[in-house]
């Protein structure tokens, strides 16, 4: 009976771990079939994309890409921005002053409804706007329905308070910080996909973040109090926009500074802590 017992034992230890590498080969080919396929939809945007494996400096118009595992975005319509990168998160926006509009920061080169965002500012001398910052797209609605396009922000510092441009949603409280959202409508302006119209939505705390601390933005929560008010959001995860993915990403965001002015901060993904 022992015997028996130890013989049957380990024939069953040979199957599940024949089973167990099976499924690990399975999942490991499931990964690399999704980065093969990133990698092959990205080079679309090859105009901008880029990838380092070190520190960089960037003060082109307009560069999309990686450093290390994150993906950036930075965008302007004119005049002197840099933005700053490392592998590790860190990053550091320097602008002067002029009539322009930029924005970028460090983040994924898609947005994920259940993704919690870790973030720290030690430094910020006046951006228009600190945010959590997006896009999500729908290629079969049709463009004369601005929902087809939407722009996010999840505000955390401001100089410029969009609500008074935006339609009001509700109030809701995420993580102990209460939020109010807006709704407005961008008329053929600049956005991932050409000269478009779309919407904004926006989330703004009741107060604004302070410097020198760790927070985390629990992107679901805005999402949900989206679409209690009807805003849904299309498709965070596509390349099918002519000119950018639908990138997910703490940016800092200045129009028509009017001197320079630096903002730095570190981001992370914080789902998985």
């Amino acid at each position: 009976m022992k015997n028996y017992f130890s013989k049957n034992a380990s024939i069953l230890l040979i199957t599940v771990g024949l089973m167990s590498c099976a499924q690990e080969q399975q999942r490991s080919k499931a990964e690399s079939d999704v980065k093969a396929q990133t990698v092959s939809s990205i080079e679309k945007y090859q105009a901008y994309t880029q990838a380092y494996t070190s520190n960089t400096v960037l003060t082109q118009n307009h560069a999309t890409g990686h450093v290390g595992d994150l993906f950036f975005t930075h965008w302007k319509d004119g005049g002197s921005t840099s933005l700053a990168l490392d592998t590790e998160g860190d990053f550091s926006v320097s602008w002067e002053g002029g009539g322009y509009n930029y924005v970028g920061g460090p983040g994924w080169h898609s947005g994920k409804k259940n993704r919690v965002i870790g973030y720290r500012f030690n430094e910020d001398s006046g951006a228009t706007y600190i945010t959590l910052y997006g896009w999500g797209y729908d290629k079969n609605m049709p463009t004369s329905n601005p929902a087809h396009l939407v722009e996010y922000y999840i505000l955390q510092r401001w100089t410029y308070d969009p609500s008074r441009d935006g339609s009001f949603g509700k109030t809701f409280v995420s993580n102990g910080v209460e939020y109010s959202t807006y709704r407005s409508l961008r008329t053929q302006q600049p956005s991932i996909n050409s000269t478009s119209t779309f919407y904004q939505y926006w989330s703004k705390p009741s107060q604004q973040r302070e410097l020198g601390q760790d927070y985390e933005i629990n992107f679901a929560d805005h999402v949900k109090a989206w679409a209690d008010t009807g805003w849904i959001i299309p498709n965070m995860n596509n390349f099918d926009a002519s000119d950018d993915p639908t990138y997910q990403v703490m940016a800092v965001e200045v129009f028509n500074p009017g001197k320079d002015g630096t903002a730095s901060g570190r981001v992370w993904d914080a789902s998985s802590q």
